[in-house]
């Protein structure tokens, strides 16, 4: 396990999350052995049935099952089920959250190539350390709402401000990060791509004239076990050791009509 951690800690550093973060090894024992790991977004019941289905004592994902403190874990509930699921069936958790958005070689710098943006940079405000890069040729707003949604697999994703305008520098901010846009623009960005936008970053974007992508929460993120997956595959093999590694990608939470 302490192999496993090591490699996740290289990946995200510790000290890149924020204060409030609830990062490590949430529930298990850091001197197991560690028989097989499932990389996913949640801990949820697909995350747990792919482990025991593959004999994996591991699950690394991306959002801490314990973020709140807590003062009893009661299994009447989603979070007591799943937790107690996992320690009773011997299988521990790892979190790498803020960590891995800010980390040099995380999330953030992960989907801002996916987007295809070039000469990538990092950029920091509120503890978070998001990406600026180039996009390959200028776009305006419906146009570059298009680009978002193919490269990222998504069924729709949602524009605000960005009908007027050429589009050449974004910002990428995964998860919830739509107040800083101000922040990007002062960065010289005139669009950013993230999630969970709320109707008074809909008028802020408005009223700058800037292109405000929603891709959604878990649409930013959902490569979170891809990238997680790939590098720890990669490290098995440079290491040489037999340690299966699954990626569990979900569809959608929610359904458009």
């Amino acid at each position: 396990m302490k192999g496993i951690i090591r490699l996740c800690e290289r990946l995200a550093p510790p000290e890149l999350a924020m204060p409030s973060d609830n990062i490590g090894l949430i529930a298990g024992s850091a001197t197991a052995t560690v028989s097989g790991v499932v990389v996913a977004l949640d801990l949820t019941s697909a995350a747990l049935d792919m482990a025991e289905k593959n004999r994996c004592n591991l699950i690394v994902v991306h959002h801490p099952p314990i973020f709140y403190p807590i003062k009893r874990l009661d299994a009447a509930t989603p979070q007591g089920a799943l937790l107690m699921r996992a320690i009773k069936g011997g299988i521990s958790v790892y979190a790498m959250h803020t960590n891995l958005d800010s980390a040099p070689r995380g999330l953030n710098s992960h989907v801002a190539a996916l987007l295809g943006l070039r000469k990538i940079r990092p950029a920091t405000a509120q503890g978070i350390t998001y990406r600026i890069g180039v996009l390959p040729r200028v776009m305006d707003g419906a146009r570059f709402a298009r680009h978002v949604k193919q490269k990222l697999g998504l069924s729709g994703v949602r524009l605000y401000g960005g009908r007027v305008g050429a589009i050449s520098t974004v910002a990428v901010c995964t998860g919830s990060g739509a107040d800083l846009l101000a922040n990007a623009l002062s960065h010289g960005a005139e669009a950013l791509v993230t999630g969970d936008v709320r109707h008074h970053h809909a008028i802020e974007a408005a009223e700058c004239r800037a292109a405000l992508v929603d891709a959604g929460h878990w649409g930013t993120e959902r490569p979170m076990a891809g990238l997680v997956s790939g590098y720890l595959k990669k490290m098995m093999v440079k290491s040489r050791k037999r340690i299966r590694i699954i990626s569990l990608c979900v569809e959608e939470p929610y359904e458009s009509y």
